[in-house]
Parts: C-alpha cells; sequence; structure tokens
C-alpha cells in the first residue's frame, strides 16, 4: 500500500469530480484491482467515496468534502511532511508535488530542515535494481526466489515471500518468509543474488504473522560483553561505531568500550580491521581467538 497513492486518489477525486477506476489504474500505473482496494481502504477511514453505475457512472467524493487540516494536530502535520520527505527518497517519482500539496493544506513552509540518503558507499545501480524489484514483488505478493550468501560464505537457494525492506546500521535488509525453513527470515540485500521474480501470488495472511524486527542480522546469534581500548588517535570512528553510551577515557585518552555484541566471526574480523589501534581487554577466549587468525593470516604472508 502506498500512502503517497492514498493521498494523491483523494485530491485526484476532489479535482476531476467523478472518474472511473480505469482512469485512476492508468493514472497511478496501477492495476485497477489496487485501486479497488486502495478505495477500500479509503472508504474504510472515512473519507464520503461513492460509485453510480450505468454509462455515467463512476467513482466520485461528496462535493462538500474538505480535506480538514485540523483533523491532524500540528506535531502530526509535521510528522506527515517529514515522512513525506523520507518517502521520496525511495520512489522512482519525484514526491515533491504531494509535498507541496501537503504543505499548503497544513499553511506550512515547505522547510528542507532533513535529507535522507539511503544509499551507502558502495551504492551502485544493481543495488537499486533490486529494491525496486523486491519492493515490487511486496506490493503485488509475488514470490521471490534468489541465491544468499551467509556470514561464512555458503550460498544457498531460496524462495521467499517478502513482507518487509528496513533500512537498519546503514545497511538494507528484507523480511520474508522462507519457504525453505518454513519461517520468517531477515535477509541482508547486499548478499541477495540472481535474484527473480516468480509468477506464484501469495497472501502473507494465511501463512503467519510475522514476528517483530528487534535484532539483526541473525536473531539466534548469541551475544557476548567485551571490553575493547582503542586507540585516541581513532576517536571519531569509535564514536561513529559504538555511540557515546558505552564509552570512556582512560587516563593516557584511549577510549575504551564496554559493549554486548554478537558472538561471531564477524566479531574477530571488525577487531581486526582496526589493525593496531585497538586492543582486546575481555574476554579471554576472544583474546586467543584473535590471535589464532593473526597467526593465521601471518602464515598467508609467509607462502608469497
Amino acid at each position: 500500500m502506498s500512502i503517497n497513492r492514498l493521498f494523491e486518489t483523494i485530491y485526484y477525486l476532489i479535482e476531476h469530480k467523478q472518474t472511473t477506476a480505469k482512469e485512476l489504474a492508468e493514472h497511478f500505473e496501477v492495476s485497477t484491482r489496487t485501486i479497488y482496494r486502495d478505495l477500500d481502504r479509503l472508504i474504510v477511514a472515512g473519507f464520503p467515496i461513492y460509485a453510480n453505475q450505468g454509462a455515467k457512472g463512476g467513482i466520485y467524493i461528496d462535493s462538500e468534502f474538505v480535506l480538514d487540516k485540523m483533523t491532524f494536530s500540528d506535531d502530526e502535520q509535521n510528522q506527515i511532511l517529514m515522512a513525506l520527505q523520507c518517502i521520496e527518497r525511495l520512489q522512482d517519482r519525484d514526491e515533491a508535488g504531494l509535498i507541496d500539496k501537503m504543505a499548503a493544506l497544513f499553511n506550512k513552509n515547505k522547510l528542507d530542515w532533513i535529507e535522507v540518503d539511503f544509499t551507502t558507499w558502495h551504492y551502485n545501480n544493481s543495488q537499486n535494481e533490486k529494491f525496486e524489484t523486491i519492493k515490487k514483488a511486496i506490493f503485488e505478493q509475488k514470490e521471490i526466489k534468489f541465491k544468499y550468501i551467509n556470514s561464512y560464505g555458503e550460498k544457498s537457494q531460496r524462495c521467499v515471500f517478502p513482507n518487509k525492506l528496513f533500512f537498519k546500521a546503514n545497511t538494507w535488509y528484507l523480511q520474508g518468509y522462507c519457504l525453505q525453513k518454513n519461517s520468517y527470515r531477515v535477509f541482508r540485500l547486499t548478499r541477495i543474488i540472481e535474484l527473480l521474480t516468480a509468477s506464484n501470488s501469495f497472501q502473507l495472511e494465511e501463512i503467519a504473522l510475522p514476528p517483530k524486527i528487534n535484532k539483526i542480522p541473525n536473531l539466534n546469534t548469541p551475544r557476548i560483553k567485551v571490553i575493547l581500548k582503542f586507540d585516541k588517535s581513532i576517536g571519531s570512528v569509535v564514536f561513529d561505531e559504538f555511540g557515546d553510551g558505552v564509552i570512556c577515557e582512560d587516563t593516557a585518552g584511549n577510549y575504551i568500550v564496554s559493549s554486548v555484541v554478537p558472538d561471531d566471526y564477524w566479531l574477530i574480523s571488525f577487531i581486526l580491521s582496526f589493525g593496531s589501534k585497538v586492543e582486546v581487554i575481555e574476554p579471554q577466549d576472544l583474546k586467543d581467538k584473535v590471535i589464532i587468525e593473526i597467526n593465521k593470516i601471518k602464515a598467508v604472508y609467509k607462502q608469497t
């Protein structure tokens, strides 16, 4: 469902007085089935939308209807405008027209006080195509197929009913019902390859309610408490990674981080990425694993 399209549908009906589902479908470039579903949602929400049968029939909104800005509090109006600005970054087409309309309705100046960029430093066009393919499959409730590379570098074929795209920790993720695992799984978009949309449709409501997303990337990964000492020369990076809530300084100005993190190979590679600028204080088991990995790296370079 597109909140943008619902708002635009209301404005379209107000402006054109009367229209048809076919005209709306052509205007929004969606199916008539999607239009009828949108109209049902608007009617349930209390908008006075009606339909007349016959040659001169069509879909219309009550001529006396006015979208009352007082329906929303001042804070809610600001939140709506901010949400539309964020949505603008995720759409193929420009949403500035809709933002201007809503700003005019609420009698507010359009303040460009927030800029959201969901791309990463490694962004390329293939990532955008992947995002759009999954987004379309979610709206059309189509199964998708792809190969997935897990954190251990292992590839597996997946057939998934996509449910939700979400952005966290500078990365896009997909939540969907995996037919191989017979349960919901979370997939990192950058690890999805050979993505295809299947022809068969699905209804998530007929499968199971999706769980809430509260931990990523793996809900089952055990977590451990670590204490790390970072050289003061990389303080900006430390604050980027951890935030000031778990960081303190020692007498020499170095940064001590005490945090709970996933206990898997990612942790070792993360620590090694800082080179000699970090030292594992606790736990001893993690320190031993890092030393073992360092020795493996040394062995690789001895062979060259």
